[in-house]
């Protein structure tokens, strides 16, 4: 069990150090310095949207919070910061579903073959 938490400790000290994770900590960074008042905008919207939503359809603001969310939202997405910062996100993700997969299938396939 201990070579195996240390396989996965490597594993993800090999993650961390990538390029790709470097770059997405920059821009995390970059973006809470340069956007932070869309990002309070989009929070404080969130916020009210959800707050209204737990009331069900019949909150009387319910439609307005909706769609300053809405707007709040797209106008953080558009920024080119966020766009390469979400891009990247997916990028690192595939990777590790693709490794998991990949790790998975070689596990299920030892698996069958010692069963027979």
């Amino acid at each position: 069990m201990k070579d195996l938490y240390e396989l996965a400790e490597a594993y993800a000290d090999e993650i961390i150090q990538s390029q790709e994770f470097q770059k997405l900590l920059a821009l995390k960074k970059e973006i809470k310095l340069k956007l932070s008042a869309k990002i309070i905008a989009f929070k404080t919207a969130e916020a009210k949207y959800l707050e209204a939503k737990s009331y069900g359809t019949f909150h009387p603001n319910l439609k307005e919070y909706q769609e300053q969310f809405v707007l709040a939202k797209s106008r953080l997405y558009a920024e080119p910061l966020v766009k390469e910062y979400k891009a990247l996100e997916r990028s690192i993700q595939n990777r590790l579903n693709s490794e998991v997969n990949e790790l998975k299938n070689s596990i299920s396939n030892k698996f069958k073959l010692t069963q027979f």
